[in-house]
C-alpha cells in the first residue's frame, strides 16, 4: 500500500513541475536616484538586451508609447518613457521605468516602476489601483514576450539540428565513398582516406551529442511554455 502511495506521490509531483509557473512577478523595491522605490520585478531566461528590445516593442505596438533607452548604440540599463499617457493605469500624466540587469543562470531581471511626475512613485499602499493595473501589464507583456522568445528558440534550434543531420549526412557519403576508394588506391592513399573517415566519424559523433543536447533543451523549453501562466 505504501508503495502505491509513492508512486502516486511521485506522479503528482512530476506533473506539478511541468506545469509550473515559468515567470513570477513579485512586488518589491529599487533604488532609484538614491531612493528606494516600489517596482514589480520578473526574471526571464533571455539577455538583458532582448527583453529590453521586446519591451520597447509591445508598449509601442500596444500603447503607442516610446521607450527610450534601447535602441541603435543605446543600451541603458534603465529604459523609460517620461511624461506619457497610459489610461490603461491612470488619466493623468505618468513617467515609466523599467531596469533591466543580468541575472544568476544567464537569465535577465527586470524591474518595472512608474511615478506621477517627479517623486510620487506608485505603489500598492499609496495607489493600489495604479499598482494592480502595472501588475496587469507586466503579465501582459510577460505571457507575449515568452511565447514568442520560446517558440523563436525552439525553430533556431529545430534548424540547427537540421544542419547537423544534414552534415551527419552528408560526411556518412564521404566516408561511404571514401571507403570504396581506398580498396583501389595504394597504401599511402589509402591510409589518408581513412584518416579522413576518423576526422569525419569524430566530428560525426560531436554532431550527434551537439543534437542530443539541442532535443533536451528542445523539451525543455516545451515545459516553459507550458508555465507561461499569469500570476
Amino acid at each position: 500500500m505504501n508503495k502505491h502511495f509513492l508512486i502516486i506521490g511521485l506522479a503528482i509531483a512530476f506533473c506539478l513541475n511541468l506545469t509550473a509557473q515559468t515567470y513570477k512577478i513579485d512586488t518589491s523595491t529599487i533604488t532609484f536616484e538614491n531612493v528606494n522605490r516600489p517596482c514589480l520585478t520578473v526574471k526571464y531566461d533571455a539577455s538583458p538586451k532582448t527583453v529590453k528590445k521586446a519591451w520597447d516593442d509591445y508598449f509601442k505596438k500596444t500603447y503607442d508609447v516610446k521607450v527610450k533607452g534601447i535602441g541603435f548604440l543605446t543600451n541603458k540599463e534603465v529604459i523609460t518613457a517620461i511624461d506619457m499617457s497610459l489610461p490603461a493605469i491612470s488619466e493623468k500624466r505618468m513617467n515609466m521605468y523599467a531596469s533591466v540587469v543580468d541575472a544568476p543562470g544567464d537569465r535577465s531581471e527586470l524591474s518595472y516602476f512608474m511615478s506621477f511626475g517627479y517623486d510620487f512613485f506608485i505603489g500598492p499602499e499609496n495607489y493600489a489601483t495604479e499598482f494592480a493595473a502595472m501588475k496587469k501589464i507586466l503579465n501582459d507583456f510577460s505571457v507575449e514576450f515568452l511565447t514568442d522568445y520560446y517558440y523563436s528558440e525552439a525553430s533556431r534550434m529545430t534548424s540547427e539540428i537540421k544542419k547537423l543531420e544534414k552534415d551527419i549526412s552528408q560526411n556518412n557519403k564521404s566516408i561511404k565513398k571514401n571507403t570504396k576508394k581506398a580498396r583501389k588506391e595504394s597504401k599511402e592513399v589509402a591510409s589518408g582516406l581513412e584518416a579522413k573517415n576518423i576526422s569525419m566519424q569524430m566530428e560525426n559523433d560531436q554532431n550527434k551529442r551537439k543534437i542530443e543536447e539541442l532535443g533536451k533543451a528542445i523539451e525543455n523549453i516545451k515545459i516553459k511554455q507550458a508555465g507561461v501562466t499569469r500570476n
